[in-house]
């Protein structure tokens, strides 16, 4: 690949970028797009972005095709520590005046510590924490955790609880800019389908009157196994239909057994698998809700896909979740881990729907990635972070190991 020149320092962005596989690609190709619109940006992309042992699966997303995709050069390798130099001689060539990583998982520590510890000297460096602490436990992921983001000089929040999370590992100190996760514009993601696409759609799933999509991987702490016992609950003289989409984390045996034991097989549809944003655009332009049933959340993308699709959401009221959903105006909030709550909600939606949908559609620019992208360099140029003697011996060493190599 070709890099791209520079009139003048660049802002440098290592995160995996379509066609990468996960939300954070399309989070990290959305927020480069409109970093560029502001400010010269040099985009470093994966390679591998987890050991390989722990992720077995397809990485690359070879069906989806968004309108479009920044320049990134696919450098880094999680297992070939070499990549990482190099990505860090990249970025000392040119002369990037700042480092943006994103932060989602402690399983990512080797790397971004590597990456911060050994940043050029005047690049600042900035971790977009997706998430502070994992949503189940990990092993040392505390001390992983903090090994990382201690050598930020800016860390990006997208929900106020996480000030809380970054005191518990001893990061009060740190300067924080309290954002939020942007809205996606859903033309960004895919052509959108045609009304006789959705029509037909609709039509796929039995015409019901209410269609209800969970969507993205799922996990134990995302509570598919609560919107189950939902479903089952609600009367059979309303005509519902649950979309579960995404891949599952354990291969989806246990919510089979769980939809077969509760009778609802022909009201739920079990995808297990990579969707793609052609499919995940049809999806959420046939569904009446959006249903995310947390036992546990930072924030959450999915919110904010739904949102681009004008879809209403269903949602527990967990962390981030209660800062993202308006209760009332673009969505409904229920209890965590309360199933009566949760059928409560689901039956207001075929007579609210058409107004939280409306609502969903004048939430505006508040939310925006060009407003999100504003937020971080306006922290980039008000940041004055001086370079101690002991990082500059420590960037010395990596250069001159580069330029001997």
């Amino acid at each position: 690949m070709n890099r791209p020149s520079f009139t003048e320092p660049p802002l440098a962005v290592l995160a995996p970028i379509h066609p990468l596989v996960s939300g954070a690609a399309q989070f990290n190709t959305a927020m480069v797009t409109a970093l560029g619109e502001l400010t010269p940006v040099l985009a470093i992309s994966w390679r591998r972005l987890y050991p390989p042992l722990i992720h077995r699966r397809d990485t690359h997303d070879r069906a989806s095709r968004p309108t479009y995709v920044p320049a990134a050069e696919e450098l880094l390798d999680w297992a070939n520590p070499w990549t990482w130099r190099h990505a860090l001689h990249t970025l000392a060539s040119s002369e990037a005046r700042g480092l943006i990583l994103p932060w989602v998982h402690p399983v990512m520590a080797p790397p971004y510590r590597y990456l911060l510890r050994h940043a050029p000297a005047s690049a600042r460096r900035v971790v977009i924490c997706h998430n502070v602490e994992p949503h189940e436990p990990v092993p040392l992921g505390p001390t992983l955790t903090r090994s990382v983001l201690r050598h930020a000089d800016v860390l990006v929040i997208h929900a106020s609880q996480q000030r809380e999370e970054l005191a518990r590992l001893g990061l009060a100190d740190r300067e924080v800019v309290d954002a939020f996760h942007p809205r996606f514009v859903a033309a960004d993601l895919s052509a959108l389908p045609t009304p006789e696409q959705v029509a037909a759609e609709r039509a796929r799933q039995g015409n019901p009157a209410l269609s209800l999509l969970a969507f993205g991987a799922i996990r134990p702490y995302k509570g598919i196994d609560l919107a189950l016992e939902a479903i089952a609950r609600l009367p059979r003289t309303l005509h519902v239909r649950l979309t579960i989409a995404g891949v599952c984390w354990d291969g989806g045996r246990e919510l089979r057994t769980a939809i077969d034991a509760l009778g609802i097989e022909d009201r739920v549809e079990l995808r297990d698998g990579f969707v793609s944003n052609e499919d995940a655009a049809l999806l959420f332009s046939a569904a009446d809700a959006s249903l995310l049933p947390y036992r546990s959340a930072t924030q959450s993308g999915v919110v904010q896909l739904s949102f681009a699709y004008g879809v209403p959401v269903i949602a527990t009221a967990v962390g981030g979740l209660v800062e993202a959903i308006a209760d009332g105006v673009d969505g409904i909030l229920c209890p965590p881990g309360d199933v009566d709550g949760l059928v409560a909600a689901l039956s207001r939606i075929p007579a609210e729907g058409p107004r939280l949908a409306g609502g969903v559609r004048r939430a505006g620019e508040q939310s925006s990635f060009r407003r999100y992208a504003e937020l971080i360099c306006d922290a980039l140029d008000t940041l004055q972070a001086p370079v101690s003697p002991r990082r500059r011996g420590r960037i010395a060493r990596v250069a001159a190991g580069e330029a001997s190599a």
